[in-house]
């Protein structure tokens, strides 16, 4: 793949990267939860990462798939996490 067509892959798919950070952000406000409790929950999985490391990770909207569908899992937002993503992403 050239150049050009990375960054254009890039810009196709920052949509989807910005509904991710916000959803799990909001997800995590809304449950009164904070960094340090989704790392503990993903602790108790065996899946150790630092606060620091999910903030940064959140910020960036850089998850590989299996964390996030980890994260999906420890907050429970199974349900409803991919069409929420999904709605907010035609909404950009």
């Amino acid at each position: 793949m050239n150049q050009d067509q990375s960054i254009k892959n890039r810009q196709a798919l920052s949509p989807y990267k910005l509904a991710i950070t916000r959803y799990i952000r909001s997800s995590l406000a809304l449950k009164g939860l904070k960094y340090d409790d989704l790392s503990d929950a993903l602790n108790k999985r065996g899946i150790i990462m630092t606060p620091e490391n999910l903030r940064s990770k959140t910020h960036k909207g850089m998850f590989s798939a299996d964390l996030f569908a980890a994260i999906i899992d420890v907050l429970s937002l199974e349900e409803d996490a991919l069409r929420d993503i999904l709605k907010q992403t035609h909404n950009v």
